[in-house]
């Protein structure tokens, strides 16, 4: 399981073997012992105390601890020594993803996400006929920027920002046809972060951080670079091959805060107002980690098997490895 902590003055420290959880809760103190084995990761998303101890069981277990800000961007992290990209792969990642191969790569992943944004829509399409023919409409609009990106044939360092370019004006006409569904209170325009301008923005972008620390920690355990990456190469310092590869599982995030919000599970008291817009609280992340988590475990089929979201993410970052060192 992962453990979320998101409770104000949460303090986790090692007793023995094992993890003690300290809160607050409705003004009475509770503790919990956990154990290692139980844990996959650890994400921390408010002001919370961690000891060493705890820190260096966690690692000692392969047990990622994650850090969010309040908007949900992982900041920070800790992990085993022994995850962490081989400079042979690296070599590679640079090599290829400046080649034709590179640009083959980013259309895929760009592909299957505008692939999924239809397929989303006309899962919402069949249940809203009344609705039917303005989806449609955007569905169509939104194929035509799909067939653009798939006839890219020129090298990749002259065709990012036309890739780019063509997901942006997809992805607008998706959003918009998202917020014309939603129910009226929650009305937004378009994407927007750090703030969000709206509610909807707010708890998607919680949820993108979460899904971010996902795909960064199946990228490192994979042997592959995160700082290394295809389309997003402009942002100094900035874990590209995140950015790149996170496209294709957005899907997971929007879908998961679209159904809370079209479900009328999400109400204004799970957000809070700050400067310039809106942030999720404490509230609002317990009740979109636990249909999130849900869906990040969701068994589903895949080439035979039965896999879950995170299983999935992680086989196919092993499968990019394997595919730059020429071991597909």
């Amino acid at each position: 399981m992962d453990l979320y902590i998101n409770s104000y003055g949460t303090y986790l420290h090692k007793v023995g073997e094992m993890f003690e959880l300290e809160a607050e809760l409705d003004g009475k103190k509770i503790k919990q012992k956990i154990s290692p084995l139980k844990i996959k990761s650890i994400i921390i998303s408010t002001s919370a105390r961690i000891t060493t101890d705890a820190i260096k069981l966690a690692v000692e277990n392969n047990i990622d601890i994650v850090m969010l800000d309040d908007f949900g961007n992982p900041y920070g992290r800790f992990w085993h020594s022994k995850f962490g990209s081989t400079a042979y792969i690296r070599r590679k990642q640079i090599e290829k993803f400046e080649s034709l191969e590179g640009l083959e790569l980013a259309k895929k992943w760009l592909g299957i996400k505008i692939e999924s944004n239809i397929e989303h829509l006309k899962e919402l399409q069949y249940k809203r006929q009344s609705k039917a023919e303005k989806i449609e409409e955007e569905v169509e609009n939104i194929k035509k920027y799909l067939v653009k990106i798939y006839s890219v044939d020129t090298k990749i360092e002259e065709s990012r920002n036309t890739l780019m370019g063509y997901e942006g004006n997809a992805s607008k006409h998706y959003y918009r046809t998202l917020a014309y569904l939603i129910p009226e209170e929650f009305k937004f325009n378009g994407r927007s972060s750090r703030p969000a301008k709206d509610e909807f923005n707010a708890m998607l972008n919680y949820a993108f951080g979460v899904l971010y620390g996902k795909v960064e920690k199946a990228l490192i355990i994979a042997g592959l670079d995160p700082f290394v990456g295809v389309l997003h190469t402009d942002n100094y310092n900035k874990k590209s091959l995140v950015f790149d590869v996170i496209e294709q599982y957005r899907f997971i995030a929007i879908n998961t805060v679209f159904s809370l919000f079209s479900r009328k599970k999400v109400n204004k008291k799970h957000f809070d107002k700050i400067y310039g817009g809106f942030k999720l609280n404490k509230e609002g992340k317990v009740l979109l980690l636990s249909s999130l988590v849900e869906k990040l475990e969701k068994r589903k089929k895949y080439n035979g098997r039965l896999l879950t979201n995170l299983d999935i993410i992680q086989h196919e970052s092993h499968q990019l490895a394997n595919f730059l060192i020429g071991k597909e």
